[in-house]
């Protein structure tokens, strides 16, 4: 007998054991952003729906027949078998039928946020997908594991590194898989100097918490992708890159300390735990924290 399981406005029919069809199962999401999933299930079949956000699907493993109904009405009826490429916009009905195990990654994105992010990089904010069926895409792929491994990530880099791979995935959507021609205007300068020292002057005071792109470009009063490219300008590092560093240069002034244990170390530099700090440090300064406070109070 098989039984329906209901994910979000979706629904799945399961071929064989519908009470535990899940082998494996991930999920990342940021709220407004983006939705990664990535799941290792047995047979099944995805009945026909439409949502409201633009899904891109890929085939890690295994064997997916989808059915589509194109913006021209044609019933399109293709079968994928990894690593290839399934992009659905948004509006459009689309059905999926597996029969076999099959790992498979997607990638939910907020239709709202990618209209925004084109308006911002030049784009026009009405940009439509193209209908992608098969297609191989390693980056498509890589950034939607990376963003699970760092949902996985325990340490509190997470938020802004998430934030710079949301970024490119959503460009590189963007350019490779829509129907714009305009080309992203690049600025040529960087952040006026009030706004860039007040910026920094954020990070001082929270190196502490969790910092997340969102944050600092909030403090700049720019968008997040302008506020990206002009503090790269600006510092010739990415806000990930400067927020590390004055983590870890922090982490220096406090190892110089004896009474500090370097557990209490990591956490006032910003750092979830010791074991993640001590990754960052060692890759650093080639030392690990013990280390190097040894020599220094040598």
């Amino acid at each position: 007998m098989r039984q329906r399981l209901v994910i979000a406005d979706m629904q799945i029919e399961w071929k064989s054991n519908p009470a535990n069809p899940y082998l494996s199962r991930q999920i990342a999401e940021w709220p407004g952003l983006l939705r990664v999933h990535r799941a290792h299930v047995r047979p099944g079949r995805l009945l026909e729906h439409v949502n409201d956000f633009h899904e891109i699907s890929v085939i890690l493993n295994g064997a997916l027949k989808t059915n589509k109904c194109s913006s021209l009405g044609r019933q399109i009826i293709t079968s994928n078998r990894g690593p290839n490429v399934c992009l659905t916009p948004a509006g459009q009905p689309v059905s999926a039928e597996w029969k076999g195990k099959l790992d498979h990654l997607g990638m939910f994105l907020n239709a709202s946020f990618v209209s925004r992010t084109a308006t911002e990089n030049g784009f026009s904010p009405k940009v439509e997908f193209v209908e992608v069926y098969t297609k191989q895409d390693p980056l498509l792929q890589n950034l939607g594991l990376a963003l699970l491994e760092t949902s996985d990530s325990s340490g509190r880099t997470g938020s802004l590194f998430a934030d710079s791979l949301i970024q490119t995935l959503t460009l590189h959507l963007l350019k490779n898989y829509t129907n714009a021609t305009t080309v992203p205007a690049v600025s040529s300068g960087g952040l006026p100097g009030y706004r860039l020292n007040r910026v920094i002057e954020f990070i001082d005071a929270n190196l502490e918490n969790d910092i997340s792109l969102a944050d600092l470009a909030d403090v700049a009063a720019l968008s997040s992708f302008h506020f990206a490219r002009a503090f790269r300008k600006s510092t010739g590092k990415t806000p990930q890159q400067y927020v590390m560093q004055q983590r870890l240069e922090r982490a220096k002034v406090l190892l110089s300390r004896p009474d500090l244990p370097i557990v209490e170390v990591s956490l006032r530099s910003g750092f979830k735990n010791q074991s993640h700090f001590t990754t960052w440090f060692r890759k650093y300064t080639n030392f690990t924290p013990k280390l190097w406070r040894d020599l220094k109070l040598a």
